[in-house]
Order: C-alpha cells, then structure tokens, then sequence
C-alpha cells in the first residue's frame, strides 16, 4: 500500500512539473511573438530570412 502512495505522489509531482513546464514555455513563446511584432520583423516565405517591414 504504502508503494501505491509514492507512486501516486511521484505521478502527481511529475504531472505538476509538466504542467509547470508547458506554462513556462506557452509564456516564453508568446514573449517572443510578441518581442518580434513590438520591433517590427517580418518573416518571408523562405525559411530562416526576416526583413524590416519599414525595409520592404
């Protein structure tokens, strides 16, 4: 039984620690979304390329 409850308490931990995980980085990728939309980049079709939207 008392195997049952660590493991219970272990799966709640892990389960926390992602959720923990999954909201830092939702919060991380907006802040960059939104650090690039402040400065005014632009991405093209091609992979990889950004331009100035002033620039274009």
């Amino acid at each position: 039984m008392q195997l049952e409850e660590q493991r219970r308490a272990i799966e709640y931990q892990k389960k926390k620690m992602e959720t923990l995980s999954a909201r830092q980085r939702l919060k991380l990728g907006k802040a960059a979304f939104l650090n690039i939309v402040k400065k005014g980049f632009h991405v093209d079709q091609s992979p990889g390329l950004c331009s100035r939207l002033q620039g274009r």
